[in-house]
C-alpha cells in the first residue's frame, strides 16, 4: 500500500508545525500535580498533628513528670546519696525541657504556615526540625534508659508511693466538675 506523499508545509501553516511541543512539555507538569497535591496535603497534615503534638501533648507530659513524677521520686529517696544522683538526673531531665519547649517555641511559626498550606524553602527550617526531633530523642532515651528504672526502683520499695503517684496521675485527667452559674 502506497502512502500518499505529503507536500512540504507552506506558510501560514508552518506557523503551527511543533507549535504543541512547549504545551506537551508543560503537560509533564500537569501529570506530576496530583502527586504534589498529595505531598501538600500531607505536609499540612503533619505540621497539624505537630503542632497538636508540642502544644498540648509535650506541654501537657512535661508538666505531669515535673508536677507528679519528679516530685514523687524524690519524697521518696531513701539516702543522701540517692537523693544527689536523682537531683541530678532531674535536673538535666529539666534542663533537657526547657531546651525542647524553646527549640519549638521558634520552630512553631513556621510549622503553622505549613500548616496552612505555605511550605518552607527556608534551609533553617529543615535544620531546626531535624535538631528538634534529635533532641527530643535524645532526651526520651536518656529518661527511657537513665532516670526511669531508678524512679522504678525507689518508688518501687513502698507501694503506697507508687500509689500515690498513680492516683495524682488518674486525677490530672480528671475533667473538673462543671460548676452551675447561681
Amino acid at each position: 500500500m502506497n502512502q500518499p506523499v505529503r507536500a512540504p508545509l507552506q506558510e501560514p501553516i508552518r506557523h503551527f508545525h511543533g507549535a504543541h511541543a512547549g504545551i506537551t512539555d508543560g503537560l509533564v507538569q500537569l501529570r506530576e500535580l496530583p502527586a504534589l497535591a498529595e505531598l501538600l496535603a500531607r505536609a499540612r497534615e503533619a505540621a497539624a498533628a505537630t503542632l497538636v503534638l508540642f502544644d498540648l501533648r509535650v506541654r501537657e507530659h512535661h508538666a505531669e513528670e515535673e508536677q507528679e513524677l519528679f516530685t514523687s521520686v524524690q519524697r521518696s529517696c531513701g539516702n543522701a546519696q540517692e537523693a544527689h544522683r536523682l537531683r541530678s538526673l532531674v535536673d538535666r531531665l529539666l534542663a533537657d525541657h526547657r531546651r525542647i519547649e524553646a527549640m519549638w517555641a521558634r520552630l512553631r511559626p513556621a510549622v503553622v504556615l505549613v500548616a496552612a498550606g505555605k511550605p518552607q524553602n527556608d534551609p533553617a527550617f529543615d535544620a531546626q526540625v531535624q535538631a528538634l526531633a534529635e533532641a527530643y530523642a535524645g532526651h526520651a532515651a536518656f529518661e527511657e534508659q537513665e532516670f526511669l528504672p531508678l524512679a522504678n526502683a525507689i518508688l518501687g520499695r513502698n507501694a503506697n508511693h507508687m500509689a500515690a503517684l498513680d492516683v495524682s496521675l488518674h486525677l490530672r485527667k480528671v475533667p473538673a466538675p462543671a460548676v452551675p452559674y447561681i
